[in-house]
């Protein structure tokens, strides 16, 4: 059994096997902390440009900062070890042997503004590749690595290339709908083993680990006593239909 890896910043991993049977580990938590972070050290470096250098006031955000960091980095290894476990665990549930990982590297040489580029410098898929490489050694999987340039632009069903925009990908010449990241996984088969395999009709969807809701206070007569109520937040494991793009109830839906 094959199955190839693509990484993302959005989606940390979409993984496609040779069964066609596929999933998306999300990585919007991970991109959710760092922008947390970022927004709290602009504004304590806001606070510190107004104290003099060395100053007692002046220490004291300094260890704010770096308080920060270290729980922001605590949290995003924490994701980052779950989100990988899950590709692992995907593999072993359907007795993957060898495992392809692509490496989007050419895409942070690239210079598309000051948005995206700083969104490709907070993008760490290099602890992705190394997650997923120890953890497929560790499960005795044959993992392997190599350049996924040009798997994400073309249609895996009539091969013609088109330059997505959005999670959809649409094709011009034959109609083909599919999801973005899903489509660079199964082109990933045809360049790492040489065969080229269907879309899946179905994907798993998966979060890293649950959603965190911080209470900011338990009085009764706050609004916020609602958070002590169910929220009636998704499951964690979701299959979800290509077709329809709703979430189907543990069972495969055919595409008609």
């Amino acid at each position: 059994m094959q199955a190839t890896v693509d990484l993302g910043e959005i989606h940390l991993a979409a993984v496609t096997t040779s069964t066609s049977k596929a999933l998306i580990v999300t990585g919007r938590g991970i991109r959710s902390l760092k922008r947390q972070r970022s927004k709290q050290l602009g504004q304590l470096a806001k606070k510190q440009s107004r104290c003099t250098k060395h100053s007692r006031r002046w220490k004291k955000l300094q260890r704010a900062k770096n308080k920060v960091c270290r729980r922001s980095e605590r949290r995003i290894r924490d994701l980052r070890h779950k989100a990988t476990r899950k590709v692992i665990d995907f593999c072993i549930t359907h007795h993957v042997g060898t495992l392809f990982i692509g490496n989007p590297h050419g895409v942070r040489t690239r210079d598309r503004g000051r948005h995206h580029n700083g969104r490709m410098a907070q993008w760490e898929y290099g602890k992705d590749l190394d997650y997923l490489m120890h953890k497929s050694k560790q499960a005795r999987i044959l993992c392997s690595t190599g350049s996924e340039r040009g798997t994400s632009s073309r249609c895996p069903r009539c091969q013609h290339k088109h330059k997505p925009k959005g999670r959809t990908w649409v094709c011009r010449r034959c109609g083909f709908r599919g999801h973005r990241d899903l489509v660079g996984s199964v082109n990933m088969h045809q360049e790492a083993f040489g065969v080229h395999r269907k879309f899946p009709r179905s994907f798993t969807y998966l979060r890293p680990g649950p959603l965190r809701v911080r209470k900011r206070s338990s009085r009764a007569d706050t609004s916020q006593r609602c958070l002590d109520q169910p929220t009636g937040q998704p499951h964690l494991a979701e299959m979800v239909s290509l077709e329809t793009g709703h979430t189907v109830g543990g069972v495969q839906k055919p595409v008609r």
